[in-house]
């Protein structure tokens, strides 16, 4: 008999008014504009319904009706753009009010949607709101954002009614709008396969708790605790192997790996937000262990997720080329050094596994500073903050796309696959090169670009900061070294 459950979890993400079809983003004029104007064109050309205050600039219509009809009758959900200054507008306050009479209405609790753009004092009304996280770039918030709203079900119409809009509002502000589509890589790879079944473990007869958390905690092996035992795709062979014979486990369930991720266990009771975590832990521990086994170094993030970066000696200062059939092609530096500071830096990245709107796992970027090429300097995590902070300021966002590209096609040698083992001969495979997808028209724009997550100035900036740079020819290591492109 299956373990699984029949209900699904799905239902309970979707939007409450299924008629409500459009995004409506609120946020301070003219404080927020760019970042407005940049969010409002990039939803619009994935095709989705979207109305702001920004959109007064047509002018010709009664737009304060026009915007208060919009969260009423037609958003599914409001994007609020929080920013410490933006929070506190009247105008923002007043469209948060209607907001919040709208969400009782419709009995969406989770109808606002703050995007954080920096730290900011919450408006009362929206105090338990979760925010989306765009303080550490506009592109990885986007990608947080695509997957909320895909998840939840917001359609995308074949008709936009206010598409011209977006566009006279763009070249209104001489944003340049290509005729064709736009290309958008985003920092997602998708998973292709993964393990056919997983198991829940338990141990035989009496146990230390002590010698068991021991023995899960040193597993070479991914191992998500759960109760008395844990969950593996693990054969019982392989596992008992590492536990030994002191320490006997069985099988106590086992079920296909997808219908898991879609509605849980019920026996044992494990409900499907949980077992997406689980997942996601086994996917974690996986990925660090794959990192490792290349020679790449952990640096424990504040989140205490691990980034994981090449030493010089395993990257060196070479561009590393990037270039997938029918996917973007250039060359970018893994590891660089500043002449001004006395130090290296080098690319690194923490990865996530998501199962919506589409299995995959998420990549974000860090830059890691050394003194010597392979010992991470010894400052306080407030400077090092700093520092990343302001050494980065003037990297645009094709530079960090193009870094991802390069590190991800290093570490493959250019393959459009990668194995993440689980277990014997049970692995999570990922596609390269990450997911893309086409917008309907295409747009630059100054703002697109930028460094995102970075504002003001900040006294560890140095301007005029020299980067030294190798020509991708030959190695500046001071000594000849193996040729990690063919075998990372």
């Amino acid at each position: 008999m299956s373990p699984f459950g029949k209900d699904t979890f799905s239902e309970k993400l979707r939007c409450p008014g299924i008629a409500r079809q459009a995004l409506f983003i609120s946020h301070a004029n003219p404080e927020d504009n760019a970042f407005t104007l940049w969010l409002g064109a990039k939803l619009t050309a994935l095709g989705y319904e979207v109305f702001a205050d920004i959109l007064r600039l047509r002018g010709g219509q009664d737009w304060e009706r026009i915007l208060e009809d919009a969260i009423r009758n037609k958003a599914a959900k409001v994007l609020l753009v929080a920013t410490p200054h933006g929070v506190q507008k009247q105008g923002v306050r007043n469209e948060v009010t209607i907001a919040v009479e709208t969400a009782k209405k419709i009995k969406d609790s989770a109808f606002i949607v703050p995007l954080r753009l920096a730290p900011y004092e919450s408006p009362l009304l929206i105090a338990h709101a979760q925010y989306i996280d765009f303080e550490k770039g506009w592109s990885a918030g986007l990608s947080e954002l695509l997957s909320l709203v895909a998840e939840i079900g917001i359609p995308r119409p074949h008709d936009i009614g206010n598409l011209e809009l977006w566009r006279g509002v763009q070249l209104k502000d001489a944003r340049i709008i290509t005729p064709g589509p736009e290309r958008l890589v985003s920092n997602w790879l998708a998973i292709d396969g993964m393990p056919q079944n997983i198991r829940f473990y338990d141990f035989k007869g009496s146990i230390s708790h002590g010698a068991v958390l021991g023995a899960i905690r040193n597993s070479p092996i991914p191992l998500a605790s759960f109760n008395r035992g844990f969950l593996s795709f693990a054969s019982l062979a392989e596992l008992q192997d590492h536990f030994g014979p002191d320490l006997p486990v069985e099988v106590i369930a086992e079920g296909p790996t997808g219908e898991f991720l879609e509605v849980g266990w019920s026996d044992p009771r494990i409900l499907p937000y949980d077992a997406r975590a689980k997942f996601a832990d086994l996917a974690r521990q996986g990925l660090n262990a794959f990192f490792g086994s290349r020679g790449l170094r952990p640096f424990e993030l504040a989140s205490e997720r691990l980034a994981w970066w090449p030493t010089l000696a395993l990257a060196t200062m070479r561009q590393r080329r990037f270039n997938w059939p029918d996917g973007p092609s250039g060359r970018r530096q893994l590891v660089g050094q500043s002449a001004k500071r006395h130090l290296y830096w080098h690319y690194g990245v923490s990865c996530w596994a998501r199962n919506t709107p589409v299995p995959h796992v998420r990549v974000a970027g860090h830059v890691i500073f050394t003194s010597d090429g392979q010992s991470v300097i010894s400052e306080g995590a407030a400077r090092l903050h700093r520092m990343r902070r302001s050494f980065c300021k003037s990297w645009r966002n094709d530079k960090w796309r193009d870094l991802l590209l390069a590190f991800w096609h290093w570490l493959s040698a250019g393959s459009t696959a990668i194995e993440v083992p689980l277990g014997e001969a049970v692995a999570l495979q990922l596609c390269l090169p990450p997911m893309m997808w086409d917008a309907l028209f295409g747009i630059e724009s100054p703002s697109d670009q930028e460094s995102v997550g970075v504002e003001g100035e900040d006294e560890e900036q140095q301007e005029g900061d020299e980067i030294i740079e190798n020509d991708g020819e030959t190695p500046d290591v001071g000594e000849e070294e193996q040729d990690l492109e063919e075998e990372p």
